[in-house]
């Protein structure tokens, strides 16, 4: 049976580094296509599994007329089909090696359903799943508003450069040349520069400003009089910046922080993601809609936590934090523990023989 794929803006999406610097070119509505069937790809999910995207949910995501509909999921089918991916594969620039695909190996509109069914090339799969060791992140949301392709793979390519330099502790700012710039964005030979820099970079520069949690600028450089290569310079955007709530980064920061984070009581629709027993009592912790910690025990909440109690569970999450890569993707991705018991036993599995492992190890 198909998996039924459900997208909101607030998903993230995940790409490989080599899906971000690929050579592509679809149009704004294709692109906001398949990366809203990107954002909602697990990498548990099946080898073979197929898919199904209800059209209605697209609709609502970009805003489409319902005239408009059959006619943009249509077309936005025919481009994933017929316009490849580039992606190099060699190991040096002496290397010509490349791999190229179609981004959906099969696809079938049914408009009295309202679906899509589709399936992903194999080969394609482990570069959407994070199956690499280098891999983009980012809210759906910042892409839905651009209107321009040129301004989407822009964002990608910026916010992946903004990541790198910062998790190095560099200055965030790319030197590349003009045809390399040309050749990733796959911007036509008839374009000169000044079509680049009216149609392509500053589209974009006022694009993302406005819609997206980074900002940029740029310098040409020449040799001679020609312009031969663009230095941007990337920021967060002050305006739309979105608070990253890596679990390691800021709920395990310091013992301090984590207890400090405990004693704020945050009420919303949290997602439960784990617990633990201490002299007979549950104590259990989640993240309320703004990805803060909120939490109760057996008879009370996180305000009447003493301290030696909250110690102890900051010990314990740390730990398996540190020591458990499913628990670290699962908290990552905002996943309900609870809701994975219930509706993926396999990784639910995978998750408790993790725990087991730890607690045989002495390190839980």
């Amino acid at each position: 049976m198909a998996k039924l794929i459900q997208v909101n803006g607030d998903l993230e999406v995940k790409k490989a580094d080599a899906i971000v610097r690929a050579r592509y070119k679809l149009n704004p509505l294709s692109l906001k296509f398949i990366t809203s069937l990107i954002a909602g790809l697990k990498r548990s999910d099946d080898i073979n599994e197929e898919y199904v995207f209800k059209v209605r949910d697209f609709k609502e995501l970009t805003g489409l007329k319902r005239k408009d509909l059959y006619w943009a999921v249509k077309e936005a089918l025919k481009e994933l089909l017929e316009k490849p991916i580039y992606i190099p594969r060699g190991k040096d620039e002496n290397d010509n090696s490349f791999l190229m695909l179609n981004w959906v190996a099969s696809a079938e509109y049914k408009e009295g359903e309202g679906i899509v069914e589709f399936e992903i090339s194999n080969k394609l799969r482990p570069y959407l799943l994070e199956a690499q060791k280098r891999f983009l992140k980012y809210k759906l949301e910042n892409i839905l508003p651009l209107r321009s392709s040129y301004s989407i793979r822009m964002y990608e390519i910026l916010k992946d450069w903004l990541e790198l330099n910062k998790r190095y502790g560099n200055k965030a700012e790319k030197i590349i040349s003009l045809k390399d710039f040309r050749e990733i964005l796959e911007i036509p030979n008839s374009y000169r520069f000044n079509n680049i820099k009216v149609q392509v970079l500053n589209k974009a520069k006022a694009e993302l400003e406005k819609h997206t949690d980074i900002i940029f600028d740029y310098q040409e450089i020449k040799t001679g009089r020609k312009v031969t290569h663009l230095h941007f310079f990337i920021k967060e955007n002050p305006k739309n910046a979105q608070q990253n709530y890596s679990i390691q980064e800021n709920y395990f920061k310091s013992r301090k922080a984590f207890v400090a984070l405990l004693r704020k009581n945050y009420n919303g629709n949290g997602k439960f993601w784990g617990f633990k027993k201490i002299d007979g009592i549950s104590y259990w912790l989640g993240l309320d809609n703004n990805g803060l910690v909120y939490g109760g025990a057996d008879g009370k909440g996180i305000k009447d936590f003493n301290a030696v109690e909250a110690e102890r569970l900051y010990d314990t999450w740390l730990k398996i934090a540190q020591n458990s890569l499913i628990y670290q993707e699962l908290v990552s991705n905002g996943v309900c523990l609870k809701e994975l018991a219930e509706n993926n036993k396999e990784l639910w599995l995978e998750l408790r023989e993790d725990l087991i492992r730890l607690k045989e190890e002495g390190v839980i």
